[in-house]
């Protein structure tokens, strides 16, 4: 599960263009409705709108998971406004889907360099870090995510993933699955499936360690 774009509200010191989007549960992946461009900090200068254009013409992209022509158009993104997080971050996406996860990383990094503070970039450098085995490194950028959305769905869902299936520590995976469960909109009958597994083997490792 994860966010697949990252917005523009931080390209520039101060905000003036904020992209949402709807983020909707499915399995290891979210769909997004495509994003739109408002004014957010009324009396700031405008960003440019060439800027605005490819930005959104980068989400299509991203959404129509057109990825090796995303990452061509985020890559002159980048060259263009390398001071701009979510263009980094977005880059970042679309070497993740082209499963390079080395360069992917190094895109997150350079997002969180010029915004440490940045949460998609915090999130897609967690799951990159996952797929390369970076369980200790993942499970630190999870945890920053959440001091800056401490009630991401997404970030909720896919720590427990790390602590369940990677670093088996089951007590927090059932943390983290509980407060996703308990922030979605709808019962997620799967999630719901794992909580009662999890509660289960819980239960028997500390009954064993009690033993």
């Amino acid at each position: 599960m994860l966010n697949r774009y990252a917005d523009m509200a931080r390209c520039i010191t101060r905000p003036v263009v904020l992209l949402s989007f709807l983020a909707v549960l499915s399995g290891c992946s979210l769909l997004s409705q495509a994003p739109q461009a408002t004014d957010t900090a009324a009396g700031e200068s405008p960003l440019p709108e060439a800027l605005k254009e490819g930005y959104q013409q980068g989400l299509v992209l991203l959404q129509d998971e057109k990825y090796q022509q995303a990452l061509l158009h985020w890559q002159t993104l980048t060259t263009d406004y390398a001071d701009c997080p979510g263009c980094w971050t977005n880059l970042g996406i679309s070497q993740y889907y082209l499963q390079n996860y080395p360069d992917s990383q190094t895109s997150f990094q350079t997002a969180l360099a010029l915004d440490a503070q940045f949460c998609p970039a915090l999130k897609m450098k967690a799951l990159a870090e996952r797929q390369t085995g970076q369980f200790i490194q993942s499970e630190e950028s999870y945890l920053q995510a959440l001091k800056c959305a401490p009630d991401d769905i997404n970030l909720h869902y896919n720590l427990g993933i790390l602590y369940d299936l990677y670093l088996h520590d089951l007590a927090k995976a059932l943390e983290h699955y509980r407060r996703a469960a308990d922030l979605m909109p709808e019962k997620d009958d799967t999630l719901a499936m794992w909580i009662t597994d999890l509660e289960r083997r819980n239960a028997e490792q500390v009954a064993g360690e009690g033993s």
